[in-house]
């Protein structure tokens, strides 16, 4: 029987509970830097709140990505660009879900931009992203 196994085969998942926790600290920070550029995009340079959110999403998803897979899956690996394909995939539907929903609350129900970002950011981080990261991204 041969020894020489492949890098998938040698990676054991992490246990539930930890990669959850880990995520959502991954979430926090890839928030943090999502919502400052976000921020700083519409209220400093006075950018259509609209692109402001796409592209605060944007670095806030690269910065989860390199820390979803360095630490929070621990699946360093896995074959990357595999990995960055399907991160991409989960993300752009991610991006777009954040910017109609911000859009959504906003228009709809006149609620402020930054409090639209933090009720949209909280319902896909928490129902999607962690979900599809762990099962389908760094799986």
């Amino acid at each position: 029987m041969s020894q020489n196994l492949s890098p998938k085969q040698n990676f054991e998942r992490p246990p539930f509970k930890k990669t959850f926790i880990r995520s959502q600290v991954v979430s926090l920070i890839s928030t943090a830097v999502d919502f400052a550029i976000s921020i700083l995009l519409h209220h400093s340079l006075s950018l259509y709140y609209v692109t402001a959110t796409s592209l605060g999403s944007l670095a806030g998803a690269m910065t989860s990505f390199t820390l979803g897979r360095n630490w929070a899956f621990l699946n360093r690996h896995g074959h990357i660009r595999k990995q960055f394909l399907r991160f991409v995939v989960i993300n752009l539907f991610s991006i777009f879900a954040n910017t109609t929903g911000v859009f959504f609350f906003k228009e709809s129900f006149d609620i402020p931009f930054i409090i639209s970002r933090i009720i949209v950011s909280v319902l896909i981080g928490v129902f999607f992203n962690f979900f599809m990261n762990r099962y389908f991204v760094f799986r």
